[in-house]
Protein backbone atom coordinates (compact mmCIF):
# COMPACT_ATOMS: atom_id res chain seq x y z
CA UNK A 1 0.00 0.00 0.00
CA UNK A 2 1.36 3.40 -1.00
CA UNK A 3 1.89 6.27 1.41
CA UNK A 4 0.29 9.70 0.93
CA UNK A 5 3.66 11.07 -0.17
CA UNK A 6 3.95 8.37 -2.84
CA UNK A 7 0.35 8.94 -4.00
CA UNK A 8 0.82 12.72 -4.22
CA UNK A 9 3.73 12.09 -6.58
CA UNK A 10 1.29 10.21 -8.86
CA UNK A 11 -1.14 13.13 -9.31
CA UNK A 12 -1.56 14.00 -13.00
CA UNK A 13 0.11 17.40 -12.54
CA UNK A 14 3.21 15.59 -11.25
CA UNK A 15 3.15 13.17 -14.19
CA UNK A 16 3.02 15.62 -17.11
CA UNK A 17 6.18 14.36 -18.82
CA UNK A 18 5.01 10.78 -18.52
CA UNK A 19 1.51 11.62 -19.81
CA UNK A 20 3.00 13.55 -22.74
CA UNK A 21 4.43 10.27 -24.05
CA UNK A 22 0.95 9.29 -25.26
CA UNK A 23 0.75 12.27 -27.64
CA UNK A 24 1.25 11.03 -31.18
CA UNK A 25 0.55 7.42 -30.22
CA UNK A 26 -2.46 5.28 -31.08
CA UNK A 27 -4.83 4.11 -28.35
CA UNK A 28 -4.94 0.35 -28.80
CA UNK A 29 -6.94 -0.91 -25.80
CA UNK A 30 -8.86 0.23 -22.72
CA UNK A 31 -9.41 -2.03 -19.73
CA UNK A 32 -11.49 -1.51 -16.61
CA UNK A 33 -11.74 -3.21 -13.21
CA UNK A 34 -15.31 -3.81 -12.03
CA UNK A 35 -16.70 -5.42 -8.90
CA UNK A 36 -20.26 -5.66 -10.23
CA UNK A 37 -21.41 -7.59 -13.28
CA UNK A 38 -23.88 -6.38 -15.90
CA UNK A 39 -27.07 -7.71 -14.22
CA UNK A 40 -26.11 -6.06 -10.91
CA UNK A 41 -25.31 -2.80 -12.71
CA UNK A 42 -28.73 -2.78 -14.39
CA UNK A 43 -30.75 -3.47 -11.22
CA UNK A 44 -31.62 0.16 -10.51
CA UNK A 45 -33.07 0.66 -13.98
CA UNK A 46 -31.21 3.93 -14.47
CA UNK A 47 -28.64 2.77 -17.01
CA UNK A 48 -28.72 0.65 -20.14
CA UNK A 49 -26.34 -2.22 -20.85
CA UNK A 50 -24.35 0.03 -23.22
CA UNK A 51 -23.55 2.28 -20.22
CA UNK A 52 -21.82 -0.49 -18.27
CA UNK A 53 -18.25 0.18 -19.40
CA UNK A 54 -18.62 3.94 -18.94
CA UNK A 55 -20.78 4.47 -15.86
CA UNK A 56 -19.72 1.51 -13.75
CA UNK A 57 -17.15 2.60 -11.20
CA UNK A 58 -13.63 1.23 -11.47
CA UNK A 59 -9.99 1.80 -12.29
CA UNK A 60 -8.73 2.04 -15.88
CA UNK A 61 -5.84 0.84 -17.99
CA UNK A 62 -5.09 2.82 -21.16
CA UNK A 63 -2.81 0.99 -23.56
CA UNK A 64 -1.06 2.98 -26.29
CA UNK A 65 1.14 1.66 -29.06
CA UNK A 66 4.80 1.25 -28.21
CA UNK A 67 4.05 -0.66 -25.00
CA UNK A 68 2.89 2.47 -23.12
CA UNK A 69 0.31 1.84 -20.40
CA UNK A 70 -1.31 4.12 -17.83
CA UNK A 71 -3.18 2.86 -14.80
CA UNK A 72 -5.74 5.41 -13.56
CA UNK A 73 -7.44 5.16 -10.18
CA UNK A 74 -9.13 7.28 -7.51
CA UNK A 75 -7.26 8.95 -4.64
CA UNK A 76 -10.31 9.69 -2.53
CA UNK A 77 -8.76 11.67 0.32
CA UNK A 78 -7.35 14.18 -2.19
CA UNK A 79 -10.53 14.28 -4.34
CA UNK A 80 -8.25 13.34 -7.21
CA UNK A 81 -7.22 10.69 -9.63
CA UNK A 82 -3.72 9.24 -9.80
CA UNK A 83 -1.63 7.94 -12.70
CA UNK A 84 0.37 4.75 -12.30
CA UNK A 85 3.01 3.61 -14.80
CA UNK A 86 2.03 0.23 -16.17
CA UNK A 87 -0.79 -2.02 -15.09
CA UNK A 88 -2.66 -2.17 -11.82
CA UNK A 89 -3.23 -5.39 -9.91
CA UNK A 90 -6.62 -6.76 -8.92
CA UNK A 91 -7.56 -7.29 -5.28
CA UNK A 92 -9.29 -10.53 -6.22
CA UNK A 93 -12.80 -9.04 -6.07
CA UNK A 94 -12.51 -7.04 -9.28
CA UNK A 95 -12.73 -8.50 -12.77
CA UNK A 96 -10.85 -6.97 -15.72
CA UNK A 97 -12.86 -6.15 -18.86
CA UNK A 98 -11.49 -5.09 -22.27
CA UNK A 99 -13.27 -2.46 -24.35
CA UNK A 100 -12.47 -4.24 -27.61
CA UNK A 101 -14.19 -7.44 -26.45
CA UNK A 102 -17.06 -6.38 -24.20
CA UNK A 103 -20.54 -6.00 -25.66
CA UNK A 104 -21.74 -3.80 -22.77
CA UNK A 105 -20.17 -0.60 -24.13
CA UNK A 106 -21.38 2.10 -26.48
CA UNK A 107 -20.31 2.08 -30.11
CA UNK A 108 -19.00 5.65 -29.75
CA UNK A 109 -16.75 4.63 -26.86
CA UNK A 110 -15.38 1.68 -28.83
CA UNK A 111 -14.74 4.07 -31.70
CA UNK A 112 -11.97 5.68 -29.60
CA UNK A 113 -9.79 2.63 -30.16
CA UNK A 114 -7.22 3.03 -32.91
CA UNK A 115 -7.21 6.82 -32.75
CA UNK A 116 -4.05 8.87 -32.22
CA UNK A 117 -3.75 10.97 -29.06
CA UNK A 118 -3.34 14.70 -29.78
CA UNK A 119 -3.37 16.11 -26.25
CA UNK A 120 -3.74 15.15 -22.59
CA UNK A 121 -5.66 17.49 -20.29
CA UNK A 122 -5.74 17.77 -16.51
CA UNK A 123 -8.99 19.06 -15.00
CA UNK A 124 -9.45 20.46 -11.49
CA UNK A 125 -12.59 20.79 -9.37
CA UNK A 126 -14.14 24.09 -8.35
CA UNK A 127 -15.79 24.07 -4.94
CA UNK A 128 -17.71 26.62 -2.86
CA UNK A 129 -15.00 26.63 -0.20
CA UNK A 130 -11.21 26.59 -0.16
CA UNK A 131 -9.47 23.41 0.93
CA UNK A 132 -6.03 21.87 0.74
CA UNK A 133 -7.04 18.84 -1.37
CA UNK A 134 -5.43 18.48 -4.79
CA UNK A 135 -8.81 18.08 -6.55
CA UNK A 136 -7.38 16.90 -9.90
CA UNK A 137 -10.66 15.26 -10.77
CA UNK A 138 -10.33 14.36 -14.43
CA UNK A 139 -7.79 13.37 -17.01
CA UNK A 140 -8.81 13.51 -20.66
CA UNK A 141 -7.14 12.26 -23.79
CA UNK A 142 -7.96 14.24 -26.90
CA UNK A 143 -8.00 11.79 -29.80
CA UNK A 144 -8.01 12.27 -33.54
CA UNK A 145 -11.42 12.78 -35.13
CA UNK A 146 -12.75 15.06 -32.38
CA UNK A 147 -12.99 12.41 -29.66
CA UNK A 148 -12.11 13.21 -26.06
CA UNK A 149 -11.95 10.36 -23.56
CA UNK A 150 -12.35 11.33 -19.87
CA UNK A 151 -11.58 9.40 -16.71
CA UNK A 152 -13.29 11.54 -14.09
CA UNK A 153 -14.68 11.86 -10.59
CA UNK A 154 -16.90 14.54 -8.95
CA UNK A 155 -17.78 16.40 -12.17
CA UNK A 156 -21.13 14.59 -12.25
CA UNK A 157 -23.51 14.87 -9.31
CA UNK A 158 -23.40 11.12 -8.67
CA UNK A 159 -19.76 10.67 -9.59
CA UNK A 160 -17.65 10.21 -6.48
CA UNK A 161 -15.70 7.38 -8.09
CA UNK A 162 -14.17 6.77 -11.48
CA UNK A 163 -16.21 6.87 -14.68
CA UNK A 164 -14.92 6.63 -18.25
CA UNK A 165 -16.86 9.05 -20.46
CA UNK A 166 -16.74 10.86 -23.76
CA UNK A 167 -16.31 14.62 -23.67
CA UNK A 168 -19.90 15.41 -24.63
CA UNK A 169 -21.10 13.48 -21.55
CA UNK A 170 -18.97 15.43 -19.05
CA UNK A 171 -20.51 18.64 -17.65
CA UNK A 172 -18.08 21.53 -17.13
CA UNK A 173 -19.95 23.56 -14.49
CA UNK A 174 -17.78 22.24 -11.66
CA UNK A 175 -14.46 22.68 -13.49
CA UNK A 176 -12.00 25.17 -12.01
CA UNK A 177 -9.23 24.79 -14.60
CA UNK A 178 -8.00 22.73 -17.53
CA UNK A 179 -4.29 22.31 -18.30
CA UNK A 180 -3.28 21.22 -21.79
CA UNK A 181 -0.07 19.19 -21.78
CA UNK A 182 0.39 19.61 -25.54
CA UNK A 183 0.16 23.39 -25.29
CA UNK A 184 1.90 23.64 -21.93
CA UNK A 185 -0.71 26.07 -20.64
CA UNK A 186 -4.15 26.43 -19.14
CA UNK A 187 -6.99 26.62 -21.64
CA UNK A 188 -10.65 27.68 -21.46
CA UNK A 189 -12.21 25.00 -19.30
CA UNK A 190 -15.81 25.91 -20.16
CA UNK A 191 -15.38 25.68 -23.91
CA UNK A 192 -12.49 23.25 -24.36
CA UNK A 193 -13.85 20.53 -26.59
CA UNK A 194 -12.37 18.30 -29.20
CA UNK A 195 -12.97 21.03 -31.76
CA UNK A 196 -10.20 23.23 -30.35
CA UNK A 197 -7.54 20.68 -31.29
CA UNK A 198 -6.29 22.88 -34.15
CA UNK A 199 -3.25 24.49 -32.54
Amino acid sequence: MLTDTELLALLPSKQRDFLAKSIGRRLIEVERFFGSDVPSFLEGGYFSEADYFSYNSGAVHLHFEGNLTYGLDVYGSELSIVVFPGTLSSDGFMKLYQLSEITAASRSLKDCLGRICQDVRIWTLQEDFESEEAKEVALSFLLAGERELFYCIYLLDDCDSGYLLLGQDVPREKVASCFSIARGEYIDSRNSTAQDSNY
